[in-house]
């Protein structure tokens, strides 16, 4: 049985609280401060922390930045009102907090919310992927000088000093060059500063989570680096449709906390090819020559699929759970433990239309549902994209 620890010093949020969960399969323990709920952690097993986050003493998130550091393994839900919604943003984008609970929340929603949560997680905890993670060599670890910059990105340094920083290092800068000023963005600059300021600093942490797994795969064949470059070009372009949609058919901007969906939705075939290189240059030719769906024969082939891998690195390198969603989900974009439903939706579109816009095959299922979920006509999106201006 679950066990679900809710941290508020209001005595009326705790008991409502409670109450949404009376009849459930969940045990509930509550605390009305957060130096109480981390007293009750030493004590007692707890899978899932949902804590307010005005408190007085410690807030809410201070406290789940404690717990993400000692308890890694609990799951971190911040709840806050509306006119806290810039902090609770924060929380997510930081990966302080997996999702976050409005007040007044809808008690059907919420228990729906943890469910969901508690499903994907044990999705990336399955012994048949832990048993692919123990067995890889060495999982991509990020380096000293990696780690720097992503700290002064988290941090909100001045993007000067961070262009600095990432001028010392030739295969970020060159590879943040490389993508600036590739055809699918078109920037034209040597500037590394005026490269990072257009793709953004969220975009920018992916680039360096993603050149980490390209340097580990230097020794592959000259045909496994082409695919890996093809799987590049397929991300940033991907990230780049990802955004137009936002922008011009549903006249928003993507959430900050699903900036590299895009560019790190396929990440996992990376691990994929450095531990199975030869196997998986087969595996590839395979589907493509017999039309066959590629996640279906990943998983008969290695029992996980390359959705899995990306979804536990992700997870691993605590980037914010819609990306962890969009890599999980983005070829089963209608399954029902997905929390984030639009950005994986909107992920499986931009992707499938990327490999068509690049004339790679396409061996995974298009859901056209997407754009009923998206409010997309389809009609309308395929005469918007003018496939000449993207290749």
């Amino acid at each position: 049985m679950k066990r679900i620890l809710v941290v508020d010093d209001d005595v009326h949020i705790l008991n409502s609280m409670s109450e949404a969960f009376r009849g459930t399969d969940y045990t509930i323990i509550i605390a009305e401060s957060g130096i109480k709920a981390l007293m009750l952690m030493k004590t007692q097993e707890i899978d899932l922390v949902i804590s307010n986050l005005i408190m007085p003493l410690m807030d809410g998130n201070k406290l789940l930045l404690y717990i993400k550091e000692q308890f890694p393994n609990v799951i971190r839900v911040i709840m806050g009102s509306n006119t806290d919604e810039e902090s609770v943003f924060k929380a997510i984008l930081q990966n302080v907090a997996k999702f976050y609970i409005l007040k007044p929340w809808n008690n059907e929603k919420l228990l729906e919310y943890v469910d969901q949560v508690f499903e994907t997680e044990d999705m990336l905890r399955s012994d048949n992927l832990l048993l692919f993670i123990n067995n890889i060599e060495k999982l991509p670890t990020i380096e000293t000088s990696y780690q720097k910059i992503l700290t002064m990105i988290e941090k909100d340094s001045d993007i000067g000093s961070i262009a600095l920083e990432i001028e010392k290092d030739f295969a970020i800068s060159t590879k943040l060059l490389q993508i600036a000023n590739s055809a699918y963005y078109g920037l034209r600059t040597g500037s590394v500063k005026h490269a990072a300021v257009y793709l953004g600093l969220q975009n920018l942490k992916s680039l360096i989570y993603s050149t980490t797994i390209l340097n580990s795969l230097n020794s592959a064949s000259p045909q496994d680096q082409q695919r890996v470059n093809d799987l590049w070009n397929h991300a940033a372009l991907t990230n780049k449709l990802l955004n137009y949609m936002y922008e011009v058919f549903m006249n928003k901007k993507l959430t900050e906390a699903a900036y590299s969906a895009g560019l790190l939705h396929n990440i996992g075939i990376l691990p994929l090819i450095k531990n199975n290189i030869e196997d998986y240059g087969a595996l590839i030719n395979k589907v493509r020559i017999k039309s066959l769906n590629l996640i279906d024969i990943e998983t008969e082939t290695y029992q996980i699929n390359h959705q899995e891998a990306g979804g536990y690195l992700i997870d691993w390198w605590k980037l914010p759970f819609p990306i962890v969603e969009a890599a999980l989900f983005h070829h089963r974009p209608l399954d029902s433990r997905i929390m984030n439903k639009e950005i994986v939706a909107a992920v499986h579109l931009a992707q499938h239309y990327a490999w068509k816009l690049t004339k790679q095959p396409v061996v995974t299922e298009f859901y056209p549902e997407v754009f009923d979920i998206l409010g997309i006509p389809i009609k309308n999106f395929e005469a918007a994209v003018n496939w000449n201006d993207w290749i």
